[in-house]
């Protein structure tokens, strides 16, 4: 099995930011094999912030990564289109993230630790800590199995299980959105 390189819910990896400040509470991954097309769905977009250099520090990336040329990590390189809209929820309480990806060949989902076992179903690793569910795929002793041929979802909410000391620090990125887009 290839290695975890992109996690679904970790914003800054998908622009090759290695210590990204901002995640997602939820994520919801659509991949289409027969369209070549990858859909994540970053829902409630936070950090943990315990000082004001975390405040900064999350501002930061967020102001660069809205840019409309920022660059996308070189995993993506092979990719023919990609695509970021953030937007607030219909409630107003949250911000929220879709990248639409296309990729040309099954090799290029290795970006996401996904590949072809050798019964043909696409393959990942099951991290019991992103909290995985699907109802399109099967989750054998270590890994979840898709169909190659249709397509398929699965959700991560990897902050399920986040210690007290942490969760009186997460912060929605909705406030330092609304100052940068004055």
């Amino acid at each position: 099995m290839e290695e975890i390189k992109i996690l679904f819910f970790v914003i800054g990896t998908f622009f090759g930011i290695h210590q990204s400040n901002i995640i997602a509470e939820k994520a919801t991954i659509t991949i289409n094999p027969e369209a070549k097309t990858i859909t994540v769905l970053q829902e409630n977009l936070i950090s943990i912030i315990q000082n004001e250099s975390d405040s900064l520090k999350v501002k930061s990336e967020l102001e660069n990564i809205i840019q409309p040329n920022y660059p996308w990590s070189s995993e993506f390189a092979n990719y023919s289109k990609k695509e970021k809209y953030f937007f607030i929820s219909e409630d107003t309480q949250t911000l929220n993230l879709k990248l639409t990806l296309t990729y040309k060949t099954t090799n290029d989902l290795k970006a996401f630790g996904i590949n072809k076992n050798n019964v043909g179903k696409l393959s990942m690793t099951n991290f019991p800590k992103a909290h995985t569910k699907s109802t399109d795929g099967i989750l054998g002793e270590r890994y979840w199995n898709f169909n190659a041929d249709a397509p398929f979802t699965f959700t991560e909410e990897p902050l399920t299980d986040i210690p007290t000391e942490y969760e009186i620090h997460k912060k929605s990125v909705l406030p330092f959105w609304k100052t940068i887009k004055r």
